[in-house]
């Protein structure tokens, strides 16, 4: 199997200026970018900058994935939208990084030596990238995934050099300014706070709280377990110990407005004014804060259930989805002998312009629609009426060696084995 790569790039919250659309296009001669949206393949060399360093600059999403797996999603969020301690409920070891700088914060899943699939995806970053609105509404669902992700993992998941995201590269030329600037802000990001898990923290004695509704995963969240190779019976094993979804208060912005004083909201419209990334958010979550009379706090509060539990309760739910799986398949199968018996006129024409074809292709099919029938025929003890008419079929079709031969082979009487 040949190489492959695909680094992907979003933005969400605003388009790319024409200038910045100029600067991307010149990243790499691989590249197909508009204004919102970038893709680089490779089959044969690598991308020659920081994917990260680019998602800060110039993006919302970025995803990579390559055929002999070791996926990566990062997604870039305004400045202090998130809570600086947003993984701290997390044994994510460096699987999971969150790291704010001056102006953006990126959250950074890198999966390291995982497995390659058996059968590999396409994967595309629109179907992940609800994942940032989602986790700006307080929705941690998606990090509790990602610790289910990681439990496998962690045991083996190698030294990871911490200054990884910070490494300079040898940029081309047209490169090198924004490297600079990386530079100087070296000393103000050291004092920046970066979350990491406590390596020493015992996941089994203190696992993150299942979170709410996680038996209803949105998409964006089903896709990151597939990405990351997360087992569907983990997943509704989890669910078993997770709450309904609470219904939200409603927002009484009018009211809570008037909570602010007017120095505040003279801040706010002047922010307004200069685009502040995030700043929605901001006011909004402020506001909520100001109405209900507490500050809100993002982090779950539902049951914690060790990894090691969950994997044996993991055991059941598979066989049990593998007994609803069989019944399902049981009952399509049944529907459709049933329409074959009921139709059957009808597929017996199509037997015989499949057999008019005269070709290959066409005597395979005519052999598997003789075979439904004549399953269906037994099904509903009518096996001497389909002999009949095969007997009656057959008598034009006895100049087809290689159709009679395909048929003898599944044991369907022939005229010359009436003798």
């Amino acid at each position: 199997m040949s190489e492959y790569q695909r680094y992907e790039f979003m933005t969400i919250d605003r388009p790319l200026t024409r200038a910045q659309l100029d600067e991307v296009n010149d990243l790499s001669s691989h590249i197909e970018a508009s204004s919102t949206h970038a893709v680089i393949e490779y089959h044969w060399g690598d991308f020659k900058h920081n994917p990260i360093k680019v998602l800060r600059k110039y993006f919302d999403g970025f995803l990579y994935w390559a055929n002999w797996g070791t996926p990566q999603l990062a997604l870039r969020f305004p400045h202090a939208v998130l809570p600086a301690d947003l993984l701290e409920s997390y044994n994510f070891d460096n699987f999971v990084t969150f790291t704010q700088h001056p102006d953006y914060d990126i959250l950074h899943i890198q999966a390291g030596e995982m497995e390659s699939p058996d059968e590999m995806a396409d994967y595309e970053l629109g179907s992940l990238i609800a994942l940032r609105d989602e986790l700006m509404e307080g929705d941690l669902r998606s990090l509790y995934v990602l610790w289910l992700a990681n439990q496998p993992m962690s045991k083996s998941y190698g030294t990871y050099d911490e200054d990884e995201d910070n490494e300079e590269e040898e940029d081309e030329d047209e490169y090198e300014d924004y490297e600079e600037e990386e530079d100087e802000e070296d000393e103000e990001e050291s004092r920046l706070p970066r979350s990491k898990s406590n390596h020493n923290e015992d996941a089994e004695s203190n696992p993150p709280p299942v979170p709410s509704a996680f038996g209803a995963l949105t998409v964006a969240q089903q896709e990151l377990a597939e990405l990351f190779q997360v087992p569907n019976e983990l997943v509704v094993a989890a669910a078993e110990h997770s709450t309904a979804a609470e219904p939200k208060t409603g927002d009484n912005f009018p009211a809570w407005i008037r909570l602010l004083s007017a120095d505040r909201r003279t801040d706010f419209l002047l922010r307004l004014a200069q685009n502040e990334p995030g700043l929605s958010r901001l006011f909004v979550r402020e506001l909520r804060e100001l109405g209900l009379g507490k500050t809100l706090a993002p982090l779950p509060s539902g049951e914690r259930v060790p990894y090691a539990t969950l994997l044996a309760e993991s055991k059941v739910a598979k066989a049990e989805i593998e007994r609803e799986r069989r019944r399902q398949e049981q009952l399509a199968h049944q529907r459709h002998l049933q329409d074959l018996y009921e139709y059957r006129d009808t597929y017996w024409r199509q037997v015989e312009r499949e057999a008019q074809r005269g070709n290959s292709s066409g005597y395979d099919a005519a052999t598997r629609l003789l075979i439904d029938l004549r399953e269906s025929a037994e099904h509903f003890q009518a096996s001497q009426e389909f002999q009949e008419r095969f007997s009656t079929w057959i008598q034009s079709h006895l100049r087809r060696p290689a159709l009679l031969k395909r048929l003898q082979g599944y044991k369907f009487t022939l005229p010359d084995m009436q003798r």
